[in-house]
């Protein structure tokens, strides 16, 4: 079942709902605000008993995001592994445009770890034949496809922000 995040077009947004909902006293509609976008419940019981200027980062909601995407593509190995080095580019990158460009509906997860796919792909190399046989393998195993963790950031880094590195 897909998720359909995107309420919020910013995070921006989502802080200002979360603000009107603070200030009405509305913890459960907060919780239900928390939880809709990949958030926990302690978040939203945090914000209510605490004097903060805002319910989330611009990081913490990409990684919510990403969080709740990873579950609606059911992402595993490889993929999931992806995924985890986007939040990291994402923490590591100076400033909150990556991650608010993340947070943004009309990026997807998917068309990232598909560009990656499609690298992995192209990059195809053959194995040689004895390693395959000492890995106990058929033939048809010795093809296999990469994409780097540089060849990953500049997709990451140009689908998000549309930076050429």
């Amino acid at each position: 079942m897909e998720h359909k995040f995107g309420v919020f077009s910013t995070v921006d947004e989502l802080n200002r709902a979360a603000a009107a909902q603070k200030a009405e006293g509305d913890l459960e509609a907060l919780i239900g605000l928390a939880l809709e976008n990949g958030l926990d419940k302690e978040d939203a019981e945090d914000y209510m008993d605490f004097d903060t200027d805002r319910f989330v980062t611009p990081y913490q909601a990409a990684v919510a995001k990403l969080g709740i995407e990873e579950k609606d593509l059911k992402l595993e190995s490889q993929m999931k592994d992806w995924k985890d080095y986007i939040v990291q580019i994402a923490m590591e990158y100076e400033g909150d445009e990556l991650s608010n460009s993340i947070f943004r509906p009309d990026k997807k997860l998917e068309d990232v770890l598909a560009a990656g796919l499609k690298l992995a792909s192209k990059n195809r190399i053959v194995v040689d034949k004895r390693i395959i046989k000492a890995a106990g393998l058929p033939d048809r195993a010795a093809y296999i496809g990469m994409c780097g963790r540089d060849e990953l950031r500049k997709i990451v880094l140009e689908y998000y922000l549309g930076e050429k590195q």
